[in-house]
């Protein structure tokens, strides 16, 4: 019989998922809807950068403004860079947060954990490969509940969805 795996810190919506190293793609999906639940403009940090205050905010290399010229709506977006970057940090085990800990922005963070994780676009293409394999040799084991088959299922399939390649549960 096998044991359910959980993440204990789930299940809170001000507590991020917590991350030992292990089950990377369960992770992903909770921290990444865990970051969107906290702000609209959260999972764009994490995307795109820190936001900076410029003078001309439509110019990339217009100068920086000086912090007492931000207006309240550029506080709150700078805000957001320290939010990102301590929620992946209070959710990252001592292990994986040394492996962070150069990280100077949340998109730094995050690109770091996703590139160790998922491998460089070469390991990330064997990946899929490995996956499509699993999922068209995919079969009920004899000891095996419908349940515990679904699950092992669904896990495949999310794996595949992270790495870029869609499938559904309805596609098998």
């Amino acid at each position: 019989m096998s044991k359910a795996k959980y993440i204990a810190e789930g299940g809170s919506s001000n507590r991020p998922p917590y991350f030992d190293g292990s089950d990377y793609y369960f992770w992903k999906g909770k921290m990444q809807l865990f970051l969107k639940s906290q702000d609209t403009g959260m999972w764009r940090i994490i995307t795109d950068g820190d936001f900076i205050p410029r003078i001309d905010q439509n110019d990339a290399t217009s100068a920086e403004k000086k912090e007492s010229d931000w207006t309240a709506d550029e506080k709150s977006k700078v805000l957001l860079n320290s939010k990102a970057q301590l929620f992946l940090s209070c959710a990252l085990s001592r292990e994986e947060s040394e492996r962070v800990d150069e990280c100077d922005t949340a998109k730094k963070v995050w690109d770091t954990l996703r590139t160790h994780h998922e491998g460089t676009s070469h390991v990330k293409e064997t990946r899929i490969d490995i996956g499509i394999r699993k999922f068209e040799l995919f079969e009920m084991n004899e000891e095996e509940t419908i349940d515990e088959m679904y699950s092992r299922f669904t896990t495949i399939v999310k794996e595949m969805r992270s790495l870029g390649k869609a499938y559904s549960v309805q596609d098998r």
